[in-house]
């Protein structure tokens, strides 16, 4: 049911077309190009790369355009399409079952707001660690539970199997080898992570106090009168606003997405990748539920 529902439904679900708005698009681009200058430097020239769910392919496009090996798998079979059609990348249609690397074989695996949907996140994490060279990097981004600023009943997509919060994104990452790199900021659900090596420190704060904190947060400032006192629907509606017709105003301008992914490339590049340098273990204690 959930391989049907991701190969045919989700994003007609979600984004309400069988492929993304021009304005999605756009914001898909400057996501990826803001995740490939986070990432660049921990990659060495042609590095070997696999975004998961990959979406509509401009990560993969971006990474490729800078010079790496890089390739996508993306479950839902218009979007995978409209990758290919339009970026020109390798694009696997499948699930995450479907990914095969050799072992050993990549020096990064991303998954940008996906771990959510996997319905065994430890087998995904399990299988990464696999592929991954000794010196590869994972990079997870996840929503925040802890930080979703939202009425509690907008908390819980539909289609979230999991929810995450760094805590526990951090603990999970440990159980399947992983510790966040060096100068990583850890209260966020977005993080860069090497495989563990001995000494690294368990992370520690996935604990009673931290559901009994969740608890308290949905009772509190996520019921409808508290979040609408706080002025969020307000100060949301019109970000909204600015950001719609500022999109709407570079999108006019070109006649592709490709074209537009390669105006935004040029008028800001990502910084040029480096030979990944070894990593220090990084302690991760001292997060608080």
């Amino acid at each position: 049911e959930m391989a049907a529902f991701y190969a045919k439904e989700y994003r007609v679900a979600y984004k309400g077309g069988f492929e993304p708005k021009r304005k999605h698009s756009l914001r898909a681009l400057r996501g990826a190009i803001s995740r490939a200058g986070r990432l660049m430097p921990f990659l060495h020239s042609g590095a070997r790369i696999l975004d998961i769910g990959a979406s509509s392919g401009e990560f993969v496009y971006i990474m490729a355009r800078n010079g790496f090996d890089a390739r996508g798998i993306e479950p839902n079979e218009a979007y995978a399409d409209f990758a290919r059609r339009s970026y020109c990348v390798a694009m696997q249609t499948g699930g995450f079952e479907q990914a095969a690397p050799a072992d050993a074989s990549l020096n990064l695996v991303t998954m940008n707001h996906v771990l959510e949907h996997v319905a065994d996140p430890w087998q995904a994490l399990r299988r990464i660690h696999a592929w991954l060279a000794e010196d590869g990097v994972l990079f997870l981004e996840v929503p925040n539970l802890s930080a979703t600023h939202k009425q509690v009943g907008n908390i819980f997509h539909r289609a979230h199997i999991w929810n995450f919060t760094p805590e526990t994104l951090l603990l999970l990452a440990w159980q399947c080898g992983f510790v966040p790199m060096a100068g990583e900021a850890t209260r966020h659900t977005s993080v860069v992570l090497r495989k563990r090596r001995d000494g690294d420190a368990a992370p520690i704060g996935a604990g009673p106090e931290l559901a009994e904190s969740l608890v308290q947060q949905m009772a509190t400032e996520a019921q409808p009168l508290a979040y609408f006192v706080s002025g969020r629907p307000f100060t949301r509606r019109w970000a909204r606003l600015r950001r719609n017709i500022g999109e709407w105003l570079i999108c006019r301008r070109y006649a592709s997405v490709r074209d537009m992914a390669d105006a935004l490339l040029q008028s800001s590049p990502p910084p040029r990748p480096r030979a990944m340098q070894q990593d220090r273990a990084t302690p991760v204690g001292g997060l608080a539920g």
